[in-house]
C-alpha cells in the first residue's frame, strides 16, 4: 500500500514538471540520419524515449529522462513564442545542427494547446 502511494506521488511530482505534457521532436538530416525524442506524462505514466541517429546513441525510460529532465527545464518558450523562436532554442539545446531537411516538432501544453512547428 505504502509503495502505491509512492508511485501516486511521484507521477504528482512529475505532473507539472514541464510546461508541456507532451513533447514529440523529429529532424531529418541528409545520409538517412534523424534525432528524435517522444516524451509523454500521461496520468497513466510517463514515457521518455531519446533515439540519436548521429551518434547512435538511444535511450528509454529513466535514462532518457534523466538527459531530457534538465534540457526540458531550461526551455524558455512558451505557446506564444514565435516559431522561429522555438525551433531555435530546440536545435539549441539538443546540439542539432540547423542544415536539417525537415524539423517537426509536435508539443501538447499543460494547458492541452497542441501546436506543430515545422520547417523544411
Amino acid at each position: 500500500r505504502d509503495d502505491l502511494q509512492q508511485d501516486n506521488q511521484t507521477k504528482n511530482e512529475n505532473k507539472d514538471l514541464f510546461s508541456f505534457s507532451s513533447f514529440n521532436l523529429e529532424v531529418r538530416y541528409t545520409g538517412n540520419k534523424e534525432f528524435e525524442v517522444d516524451y509523454d506524462n500521461e496520468p497513466e505514466g510517463m514515457e521518455a524515449e531519446i533515439l540519436d541517429g548521429m551518434n547512435n546513441d538511444n535511450l528509454k525510460g529513466d535514462a532518457a529522462f534523466k538527459k531530457l529532465k534538465p534540457i526540458f527545464q531550461d526551455f524558455s518558450f512558451t505557446k506564444e513564442t514565435l516559431k522561429e523562436d522555438v525551433i531555435a532554442e530546440v536545435l539549441q539545446a539538443f546540439n542539432l545542427k540547423k542544415n536539417y531537411i525537415e524539423f517537426e516538432l509536435d508539443i501538447e501544453y499543460s494547458d492541452g494547446t497542441d501546436i506543430e512547428y515545422f520547417d523544411q
